[in-house]
């Protein structure tokens, strides 16, 4: 086993994506998975390479659920964790748009998914993504579109 470096760290990015009838996917992670099996997450995952965020989102909200998304994302929320294989890794969550139809085409990462509301999610092993959705609720109350910004931090669409 190599020896890890503090100082490098893994960086995911994940979509909080909400649907026309106003619920927010989250796909079941595989039970073979290292961090969070079998919980409930959005989709997302590493960047790679020299992606973008803009690119990185795309592509692993296609690869996993074969949406599209619209161009302009809101961060939401960013946090670091400690995986159990030792190494650290920084996520950022995105309130995104989809563009198009909202049928989802799970990958075989994962094992289910679902449409679900802040209060659906009580009812799910989740891996504690309710701040996101009180935040993207909170957001689109205020009647932001999410499509005609670009990378904004909530506190500045809030103030």
């Amino acid at each position: 086993m190599s020896e890890l470096n503090p100082k490098l760290h893994i960086v995911t990015v994940v979509a909080v994506v909400r649907s026309k009838d106003r619920k927010y996917l989250v796909l079941k992670r595989h039970d073979r998975e290292k961090v969070y099996p079998g919980m409930f997450t959005f989709p997302g995952g590493k960047m790679e390479g020299n992606e973008t965020v803009d690119e990185a989102l795309s592509k692993e909200v296609w690869e996993e659920a074969g949406l599209k998304l619209k161009p302009g994302k809101l961060l939401l929320k960013d946090k670091s964790i400690l995986r159990p294989d030792g190494q650290t890794s920084k996520s950022f969550s995105y309130l995104c748009e989809i563009e198009g139809s909202d049928v989802v085409k799970v990958s075989r990462d994962f094992t289910d998914f679902r449409w679900v509301s802040v209060s659906d999610l009580a009812t799910l092993p989740h891996v504690g993504i309710e701040e996101e959705l009180l935040k993207a609720e909170e957001i689109y109350a205020l009647g932001v579109s999410v499509e005609k910004l670009q990378t904004k931090s909530v506190r500045a669409v809030l103030q």
